[in-house]
């Protein structure tokens, strides 16, 4: 065996990259190398420490106990690392912001807003990541995080964007192929019936919550069904003339304002859960989590604002 002192820095990375991931194939595109060259990497690495740190099972990967505890020491030293560096070279993060948020809460609603957040503040630097999964603030590179769910998470702040809301969708032409003329105050829920139903994976009761909320729950079972891997790609499809999604209001108002979509039913069924802007809840604020705050917290309201005017109108 090899002696420790001899550990390559480099390896640490991709192992750090690997376990952030929880892949292989990820963590070598973003280290600009193959699959098959992390896992050499990672093996070499646990050659050396005479313990493994992955679980393997095809192309992911999770940490084992001791890969847990390793990987954590390994970041907070390639942290300082950084950090120390940017000291010697007069460098700061003050001015980066660095933010963990939802690919379809990202796609759907934060991106066609965030040009506003760069235009008020150019000086801060934007690094969004997006990711399903969730971060240990004291051991990520994470400012805040976009979280969904409840509320309740466990010593962290957690602020109320908005609740969610779900609403079928279909595009207008497709509307019209299936119903002709029909107005769309003359659509029932039943009539979902002649359409394809979209369903994500990532949301798999949305349909049979609204449905059962709308009193038609047996067109689950007699409408044909298409499923995708994400909420996003459902929405899409629906946008492509697929069929209809149930989707979060918030997430396609843009959509139904332009025609693009229509939602036919009057039913409103909003959610116990929803999305929360999450950091530390023991940190005090820096500017740039304080003036992101400020403007999404306002952004989030205005969309709340001018849903509730167009459910009540």
């Amino acid at each position: 065996m090899r002696l420790l002192s001899q550990v390559n820095l480099n390896s640490l990375k991709i192992v750090e990259s690997a376990a952030r991931h929880r892949n292989f194939t990820r963590a070598g595109e973003e280290q600009f190398i193959t699959a098959s060259a992390v896992s050499q990497r990672v093996k070499s690495l646990e050659d050396q420490l005479r313990f493994k740190i992955f679980q393997r099972g095809g192309n992911a990967v999770s940490l084992t106990p001791e890969g847990e505890t390793y990987v954590s020491r390994v970041r907070e030293a390639l942290e300082r690392i950084v950090a120390a560096s940017m000291e010697a070279t007069g460098q700061s993060q003050e001015h980066v912001l660095k933010i963990s948020v939802l690919p379809t809460f990202a796609a759907r609603w934060l991106f066609p807003r965030l040009p506003l957040f760069q235009r008020q503040y150019p000086d801060i630097e934007m690094r969004v990541s997006t990711s399903y999964a969730t971060h240990e603030f004291a051991t990520s590179e994470f400012d805040i995080e976009i979280r969904y769910g409840d509320g309740h998470f466990p010593d962290l702040k957690a602020d109320l964007l908005f609740k969610e809301d779900l609403t079928p969708v279909c595009s207008r032409k497709l509307f019209h192929e299936i119903l002709g003329d029909m107005p769309l105050s003359k659509v029932t829920p039943e009539d979902l019936r002649h359409f394809t139903l979209l369903h994500s994976d990532t949301c798999t009761h949305n349909w049979q919550s609204w449905l059962g909320f709308a009193g038609a729950g047996s067109v689950l079972k007699e409408a044909r069904s298409i499923y995708f891997d994400s909420c996003m790609m459902s929405y899409e499809a629906a946008n492509a003339g697929m069929g209809f999604a149930v989707a979060n209001r918030a997430y396609m108002a843009s959509d139904i304002r332009a025609e693009r979509l229509v939602a036919p039913f009057a039913v409103h069924h909003p959610n116990a859960a929803g999305w929360y802007f999450v950091c530390p809840d023991k940190t005090p604020s820096a500017r740039k989590t304080s003036l992101f705050k400020q403007w999404i917290m306002a952004e989030a309201a205005l969309t709340q604002s001018q849903l509730d005017s167009e459910i009540s109108g």
